[in-house]
C-alpha cells in the first residue's frame, strides 16, 4: 500500500475509533490482535510488546488499534 494512503487511512481510522468508549476500543484492540497473531508472523509477545511501547511512547489507543487494524488489512489483501 503506498505509504501516503496508508497515513491517510490510518489517519481516518483513528478519527473514528477516538468516537468509541475506552472499554469498546479496549474489546476490538483484543480481537484485531488475536487476528493478527493468527493470520501473520507475529507472535502474540511480540505485539504486546509493541503495543505496550506506543502506549509508552504516546500513542492513544485509538490510534494504536488503527496501527493494528492497518496490519491486519495488509496481509488480508
Amino acid at each position: 500500500m503506498v505509504h501516503a494512503l496508508k497515513k491517510r487511512f490510518i489517519k481516518y481510522m483513528t478519527d473514528h475509533y477516538s468516537r468509541m468508549s475506552s472499554k469498546e476500543i479496549d474489546e476490538q484492540l483484543s480481537t484485531s490482535m488475536k487476528r493478527v497473531i493468527q493470520h501473520t508472523n507475529f507472535s502474540k509477545k511480540v505485539l504486546t510488546e509493541v503495543v505496550n511501547e506506543m502506549l509508552e511512547e504516546g500513542y492513544e489507543k485509538a490510534e494504536i488499534l488503527a496501527h493494528v487494524n492497518m496490519i491486519d488489512l495488509e496481509h488480508r489483501t
